[in-house]
C-alpha cells in the first residue's frame, strides 16, 4: 500500500527490477545465447557435445559440418517461454569460440600443411 493518509490521495509504488546475469546464459528476447569453447581439432572434424539447459539438463549437440569463427548452431524451442502463447518458447543460439594451439612442433606444422594445403592461393 502506498502512503494512504486521510484526505489525501495514495502514493504510487514503484518497483525497480534489475535483471540478474545468468553465469552460462545470455538473453536476446525469448532467444537464450550460450558460447562454448571447443579445440580446433574438434572444430576441424566434428564432435558430440553436451549442452547445459536452462532446466539444468543436458542434451547431446551432434556438429558433423566444420566450426569457422562466427558459426552458430540454432536449436529451436530451447529458449525462454514466450509471453504470448504459453506453450512456445524461443530458441537456442550456440556460438563456439575455436581454441586455437600456441605453438606447434615443425612436423605437426608440415603435417597441418600436407593435410590443408596452402590455402593463400
Amino acid at each position: 500500500m502506498g502512503n494512504e493518509v486521510p484526505r489525501l490521495y495514495a502514493a504510487d509504488v514503484t518497483f525497480v527490477i534489475a535483471e540478474k546475469q545468468h553465469p552460462v546464459f545470455g538473453r536476446d528476447g525469448d532467444d537464450l545465447e550460450l558460447t562454448i569453447e571447443i579445440p580446433l581439432v574438434k572444430a576441424l572434424t566434428g564432435c558430440c557435445l553436451p549442452i547445459p539447459l536452462l532446466g539444468g539438463e543436458k542434451m547431446e549437440l551432434k556438429i558433423d559440418e566444420i566450426i569457422h569463427p562466427g558459426y552458430e548452431k540454432i536449436i529451436t524451442g530451447q529458449g525462454m517461454p514466450t509471453t504470448k502463447e504459453a506453450a512456445s518458447r524461443g530458441n537456442l543460439k550456440v556460438r563456439f569460440l575455436i581454441n586455437f594451439p600456441t605453438e606447434l612442433t615443425d612436423e605437426q606444422r608440415a603435417t597441418a600443411v600436407g593435410i590443408l594445403g596452402d590455402s593463400s592461393s
